[in-house]
Formats: C-alpha cells, structure tokens, sequence
C-alpha cells in the first residue's frame, strides 16, 4: 500500500531545517544591527575628536599666550591709544574706530588726515583710537585687520609721535575690500618709513598687541560704536554728514573747546 503522505520523521526533518535557517537569519540580522551600530559609533567618536581636535587648534591659535600685553603707559583694559593733549587737559575728547581694511575709514582719513594731525600737534583734542578688526573676515587671509591693527599698537609702544604718520600711510596705501590685504613686511615698511625702529618689526612678529586688539578693543568698538568708522567727540556721536565734510570735524572740535587759549594781545 503506498504511502499516503511524508513520514513523520521526514516532516520532522523539515521542520528542523526550518527553524534552523529561521535562527540563521535572525543571527544574520542580529549581526547586521551590530556592525552598524559599531560603525555608527565609530563614525561618531571619530567626528566628535576631529571637531574637538579643530577646537583646540582655533584655541590655542586665538589665545593669549598669558595676560593681555599693552604698552607700559597703559592699563591693561583701556580700549584706546591715546594722543595729543593730556587726559587731564580739559581739552575735547575726540574718538575714532578705525579699521585699515574699511573703506570708509579710508575716505574719513582722507577727508580729515591732515585735520586730525594738526589737533594732535597743536593738542587741540585728546585723541583716543581705537583700531579694530571689524573686518577680519573681508580679507582672504581672515587676519588683515588684526595684523595692522596691532602693528599700529606697536607703533604706538614704540613711540606715540609716529602713530599718525603710520596711520596715514597705511591709508594712502589701503589694500582692496576682499583682498589678501598688506603683507607683514608690507606694513613694517610703513612703519618704518614713518619713523619706527626695529623693535616694532619684532613686535609685529611675535604678535604682541593682537590679543589686545581682540580681546580689547574690538569688543569695546562693538560695544560702543558697533562698525567702523565710529567718530564720537565727548561723548556724543559725530555722524558722517559732519565728519565727510573736510574742515568740519575739526569746527566741532574747536567748538567744543579745542581753541589754544587766547594771549589777551599781549605782546
């Protein structure tokens, strides 16, 4: 008599192979789910010690290597270099934010370079400037505005009176909005034309005044002023329609009591 279905140790069998291949796939699957979560893993840790690892460099490129330096006729959170008559001097107190990579400061300085040299000269004002890396990032090397502006601290160190020349120079010679900017050799040719010795170009190389320009005056300028150029006389800001006029902001600061006191005609 022929059998009338698979026996019952055949079905056995195949119900043996079944849920042998059924526990084969889950552990396949099982074993899928591990590599990819070891490989999700990894891939995190690795980004999260590349962004750590760019961190630290940003750090430690950015850092003051110690305590902010300023010059020695200087406290260590003034914002400013101050030039012309004393602080005490009673004389009008005019301030100006520049940045040597802003336009505008360009045209301010062209409109009032000479002006500003005079009240300087004749102590016509207390002159307080702040130079700024506003615009850091419109350079294509990310630290134009930093460079020069601590080359002008330097400058400044070096000896007060060479400060204005400097300044005129780097503006007569403004490199483009977006460009690279000047070279450190570049600016060190500047100063020096205006009268500054070698110990501004060691200054300028171990980038003595940078951290102050960070960490100093730019956030004071952001504070007060906000962009660049800023012009305040005592207090009070001077706009552009005032200071785009040549001969203006130097009215203003006479008016304010920046005239040399008169000798009564005696002779």
């Amino acid at each position: 008599m022929a059998a009338s279905g698979p026996s019952k140790s055949a079905q056995e069998r195949r119900e043996a192979q079944r849920e042998a291949l059924r526990k084969q796939r889950q552990a396949e699957l099982s074993r899928q789910r591990t590599v990819r979560t070891v490989v999700i893993a990894a891939i995190t840790v690795v980004a999260l010690l590349i962004a750590a690892t760019a961190g630290y460099f940003i750090f430690q490129a950015t850092r003051p290597a110690g305590p902010v330096a300023v010059p020695e006729s200087m406290s260590e959170d003034q914002p400013y270099l101050s030039l012309g008559a004393t602080e005490d001097s009673g004389k009008p107190v005019l301030e100006i934010h520049l940045d040597f990579m802003c336009p505008f400061c360009g045209q301010l300085e062209e409109i009032n370079g000479d002006d500003i040299e005079t009240m300087v000269d004749d102590q016509e004002a207390t002159l307080h400037l702040v130079p700024r890396n506003f615009l850091d990032g419109q350079s294509t090397t990310g630290d134009y505005s930093t460079r020069a502006a601590a080359a002008m601290v330097c400058v400044y160190d070096d000896d007060p009176e060479n400060v204005i020349p400097f300044q005129q120079l780097m503006f007569a010679n403004q490199p483009a909005e977006g460009s690279a900017g000047l070279t450190d050799e570049e600016i060190w040719g500047y100063a020096e034309q205006a009268g500054a010795s070698e110990a501004v170009q060691s200054c300028m190389s171990a980038k003595t005044y940078q951290p102050w320009v960070r960490e100093v005056a730019d956030p004071y300028g952001q504070e007060t002023g906000g962009g660049t150029p800023y012009v305040e006389l005592d207090g009070t800001a001077v706009e552009g329609e005032v200071w785009g006029q040549p001969g203006a902001l130097r009215e203003a600061v006479l008016a304010a009591g920046g005239a040399a006191p008169s000798d009564g005609g005696q002779d």
